[in-house]
Parts: C-alpha cells; sequence; structure tokens
C-alpha cells in the first residue's frame, strides 16, 4: 500500500505558506516548507526534493503578492509556471531551519530565505510582453519602392487607414524602421497602381481608370512574402489623384477582412515556428568557456531545438541556433535576472533580421 502511493505521490508537494511580509522592497525574508515522499534508503533524494519545493513555495509567496489583479488567469499560470522554474535567480541566503521524516513516509523540510522581488518583478515585466506579442501581432506598414511619386499621398493615406484598423483589431503597429526591423514581426507592403482607357459610348469619349492594390505580407528578415490580399475598382474620370485617392480607399475596405485573417493566420504559424537563428557572442575567456554556453542554451533556454557551436576564434564563438520564436524572444529571456545571475551579463551589440551579436560583461 506504502509503496503504490509512494510511485503514484513520487514528487506529491505540501506547500505551507507562512506569514508574509507585504512589503516588496528590494528583498523579504520568508519560510516555507516542502514535502516528499520517499522509501527506505532514498531519503537523502526526498530531501532535496524537499528543499527543491519548499525554495519554490517561498518563490510562489512572492509572485502572488507581485503579480497584478488584472493579470489574467491564463496569464498567471504561464508566467508563474516560468519564474518557479527559475528559482535560483531569486532566491538567496537559503537555510535549513528545521528538516524531519514522518511516520506517513514523507520527509519535511522546512526553509527560510531572501527573495528578491525587484529582480523578480522586473522579470516577471518581460515575460507578461512576451505573452503580449503572441496576443497582439506586431505589424509595420511599407510603402512598395516602385510605386510612382504621383500616387504616393493615395498611398500614403491608405496606409494610415489600414494601421487605424489594425489598431482597433489589437495589433500592434510600428512605425517602419530598418534599424529595428527584425522587432517589427511582420511587414505590410502596399503597391498601388493605375491604368487609364479612353472609350466611346454614343458619340462621348470616356476615361475609365482601374485602380489596383495590393498588400503583401513577408518577414522581414528574408522577404518572403507569406500572404496576400488585392483588390480593384473601376472607377470613371478625368482627374486622376482624385480617382487614384477614392479607389485605393475603397480597395482598403474590400481587402480588410481577408487581409486581417490571413495576418492572425501568419502570425500564430509565425510566432513560434522553427527559424536559424545565427548568434555571436564575443568576449568568451576560452574555449571551454564557449562549450559552457553551448550547454547552458541546450539546457536553460526555452525554445530552442538544437545549437552547435559553429566555431571560436580571437574570443569570439558563433552559435547555430534552431528555435521556435523570434530573436527578440530569444534576446529577451537571456536579459532576464535569472539569467544574468546565474549564468552571464549579454550586452546586446546588434541585431541584423536573424543574426544576433552579444558580447559577455
Amino acid at each position: 500500500m506504502k509503496n503504490s502511493k509512494t510511485n503514484m505521490l513520487s514528487i506529491f508537494i505540501i506547500a505551507v505558506l507562512f506569514a508574509f511580509p507585504a512589503n516588496l522592497a528590494a528583498g523579504v525574508i520568508v519560510t516555507a516548507k516542502g514535502v516528499s515522499f520517499f522509501e527506505p534508503g532514498r531519503e537523502l533524494i526526498a530531501r532535496e526534493k524537499a528543499i527543491d519545493e519548499a525554495k519554490r513555495a517561498a518563490l510562489e509567496q512572492a509572485i502572488g503578492s507581485a503579480i497584478e489583479s488584472s493579470t489574467t488567469v491564463e496569464n498567471f499560470v504561464v508566467i508563474k509556471d516560468q519564474i518557479l522554474s527559475r528559482t535560483a535567480g531569486y532566491l538567496k541566503n537559503i537555510k535549513v531551519i528545521e528538516e524531519k521524516k514522518t511516520e506517513i513516509g514523507t520527509f519535511e523540510v522546512k526553509i527560510e530565505a531572501e527573495v528578491e522581488t525587484s529582480a523578480m518583478i522586473e522579470d516577471l515585466d518581460r515575460f507578461k510582453k512576451v505573452l503580449s506579442w503572441q496576443k497582439n501581432p506586431r505589424i509595420s506598414i511599407i510603402i512598395d519602392k516602385n510605386t510612382d511619386n504621383n500616387f504616393m499621398p493615395a498611398a500614403q493615406k491608405s496606409a494610415s487607414i489600414l494601421a487605424d484598423k489594425l489598431k482597433q483589431s489589437g495589433f500592434a503597429v510600428f512605425k517602419y524602421s530598418k534599424e529595428q526591423e527584425s522587432q517589427m514581426g511582420l511587414l505590410v507592403s502596399l503597391s498601388l497602381e493605375l491604368s487609364s482607357n479612353k472609350s466611346t459610348y454614343q458619340n462621348i469619349d470616356l476615361l475609365v481608370n482601374e485602380i489596383s492594390l495590393s498588400a503583401n505580407i513577408y518577414r522581414p528578415d528574408d522577404g518572403e512574402i507569406l500572404g496576400t490580399s488585392s483588390a480593384v475598382k473601376s472607377m470613371p474620370g478625368e482627374n486622376k489623384l482624385k480617382v487614384i485617392d477614392q479607389g485605393a480607399t475603397y480597395c482598403i475596405d474590400s481587402i480588410w477582412t481577408d487581409l486581417r485573417s490571413k495576418l492572425i493566420k501568419v502570425w500564430e504559424k509565425e510566432l513560434y515556428s522553427e527559424r536559424d537563428i545565427n548568434m555571436i557572442i564575443n568576449k568568451i575567456p576560452s574555449h571551454a568557456k564557449a562549450l559552457d554556453i553551448l550547454n547552458i542554451f541546450k539546457s536553460d533556454v526555452s525554445g530552442i531545438v538544437d545549437v552547435n557551436l559553429a566555431s571560436f576564434k580571437n574570443r569570439s564563438a558563433e552559435y547555430a541556433i534552431k528555435y521556435k520564436g523570434w530573436p527578440e524572444h530569444l534576446l529577451n529571456e537571456m536579459q532576464m535576472t535569472y539569467f544574468k545571475r546565474r549564468h552571464f551579463n549579454p550586452a546586446v551589440e546588434k541585431v541584423e533580421g536573424n543574426k544576433i551579436t552579444i558580447k559577455m560583461n
């Protein structure tokens, strides 16, 4: 009966939380208990598990007090799990103040520890930022470089109308910048064209204009087109600038539903699609340290599918990384407090598409 219970509840945790100070300034002292079931002769393993769970219990007290009440339940669970999996980054001065075995086959450990709440809250904000990217696609709108200069005012007006529609639908819209292209998420390129033909109807000369507008969705790093929406509007009139202005507005309204749907689908697919990231880390003291960083990537950075050390020369290592997410996701995690304290402090030198260059501080 006891063995059955042990197998079913091998790492069963009872977290008993004690008094927790309300002040969340730089750090607080907390006490917490962890409990683990054990089999005879495996007490040491049970003790370590109990200590680990006591650490999680101590940290969970701080999380519950720090996460804003406006955070959704879904986000709370996701963020809490991320923080709890990294106790070493936020706990220090850990002391075992009580430990014992019980008659029911459990090992209980009570600890006292200091929770560095300022560091934890900083990382909570970073995790929430990542979650906001998931729910709010990041878009930048540009005008196709081949657009006729005479049509540029109409194209820019169309871009403004589209930006308003996107923002009203929950998209995050950014002004395009070549230097920050990798952070844009997806680019939407607008192409506007006009063709005119004269015809005669009952001895009356008519000028018929055909306005066509295309919106291409593509990655900023490699330019691959991931989706497109287009519309055409025919209008009579001699004033071509007025015609193209009205026609472009009509086309934006026509493609909106289809474009929005494609943007959401592409974003969901691209957000966690596997991509190749080339990371260069400078100022690595030795080849052994470069290999150590390789193991850090494999064991302690989420989203990494595979990573290899491509080269090491003159204190510079190049890593070939297969990663599920954007380059900014990877950088965001490496700049979290837990990572910097446990491993090294990365300073970003350059981000060019899927190529990241950092240095060790």
